[in-house]
């Protein structure tokens, strides 16, 4: 018997739905959480019948999605968004705000007025916007968009891959040097101000009985907001015999770290989500944040800690190493208060919002 094989791509007979992920100038995005997020979202939502390029060149889409906010993303969406009798619709992620901006970058506080009418023209070509959290809607709203258009939806994580292994925790605080009472204390993000390394560092000046640890980029100084300032900070920091700066790091290190940790100390001045608490929770750290809006979905005292001042901070971190009962109570309450945000969820309600506009 003659058996001809016809190879057909999938995407023809299987997926129902077509999605196009605008994600401009990718590889500079590699490692981002704007990168991650999407990357994940991508491959996911195939489980829910939907094929997903990114930045893909199929003339037929049934959604294009942004996810980036750059000139080319708004002159492409200008683009798409005046075709006449265009059938597809335009979805924009809000997680680009002047909020966000300010104080990261060099000369970033003196052209933010700039980017008023700049995102505001960007995102109405959207058909619909997705922000990431209550606080990134409310933002949206403070720009004028209407709120039944706007739709909450977390980037979410994986629960299923980012959870605590006692054989990596023990091993990996036998490396570091860490006795039973000693807390490991870190925070995730790019040295920038806006991210507060300085607020951190000033936290384990006041708690010299334990371990403190920054994990993520150096920017050059010359290339960030108030340099100065922060080079001061960076300067103590390495005097200082309990905070290391560790600056990038492999994934497999940052497991280990993640395991090895106690309290995750999120003291970042703006964020519009912060997918990196998440992970922390995931991993059983326990969470001591800034009482800031956008972590409204944590309550104090119940499933984390919030303070204002690195005094507040260090009270806390002190009072949590003497006190296990309230440290499993955070923990077990943190894990409960984290389901909501499982990518699973994200991606259902993500396909929600597609299967509606469509």
């Amino acid at each position: 018997m003659l058996v001809i094989q016809v190879f057909v791509p999938k995407e023809v007979f299987i997926y129902p739905m077509k999605v196009n992920f605008i994600l401009d100038m990718e590889k500079s995005l590699i490692g981002s959480g704007v990168y991650n997020s999407a990357v994940r979202l991508a491959k996911q939502l195939e489980s829910f019948g939907i094929y997903t390029d990114i930045n893909g060149k199929n003339p037929r889409y049934d959604i294009y999605h942004f996810h980036t906010a750059l000139p080319q993303s708004l002159l492409k969406a200008k683009i798409l968004n005046r075709r006449t009798n265009r059938k597809y619709k335009i979805i924009m992620t809000g997680h680009t705000t002047i909020e966000d901006f300010r104080d990261s970058f060099l000369f970033s506080n003196r052209i933010d007025y700039a980017l008023i009418p700049y995102l505001t023209k960007y995102y109405s070509y959207a058909d619909y916007l997705v922000a990431v959290s209550d606080y990134n809607k409310t933002i949206l709203q403070r720009y004028g968009f209407d709120p039944t258009a706007i739709r909450v939806i977390s980037n979410g994580i994986d629960l299923s891959t980012n959870r605590k292994n006692p054989i990596i925790r023990k091993n990996a605080r036998r490396h570091l040097g860490l006795g039973e009472k000693v807390f490991l204390i870190i925070s995730v993000g790019l040295c920038i101000y806006r991210k507060a390394p300085d607020v951190f560092t000033q936290t384990a000046l006041l708690t010299p009985n334990h371990r403190f640890m920054w994990i993520g980029k150096y920017l050059p100084l010359g290339t960030i907001a108030h340099s100065p300032y922060l080079r001061n900070h960076f300067q103590k920091a390495r005097v200082s015999s309990n905070i290391q700066f560790t600056g990038y790091i492999s994934k497999n290190t940052l497991e280990a770290l993640w395991n090895a940790a106690d309290i995750f100390l999120y003291v970042s001045r703006e964020e519009n989500q912060g997918i990196a608490l998440l992970e922390s929770i995931a991993y059983g750290n326990i969470p001591v944040v800034r009482d800031h809006p956008v972590f409204n979905w944590l309550t104090g005292g119940e499933d984390c800690l919030k303070g204002r001042t690195p005094e507040d901070f260090s009270a806390h971190i002190s009072n949590l190493a003497s006190n296990k009962s309230l440290q499993k109570s955070l923990v077990k309450q943190g894990t409960v208060t984290l389901r909501k945000h499982d990518m699973q969820n994200s991606i259902s309600a993500l396909a929600d919002l597609y299967s509606e506009l469509v």
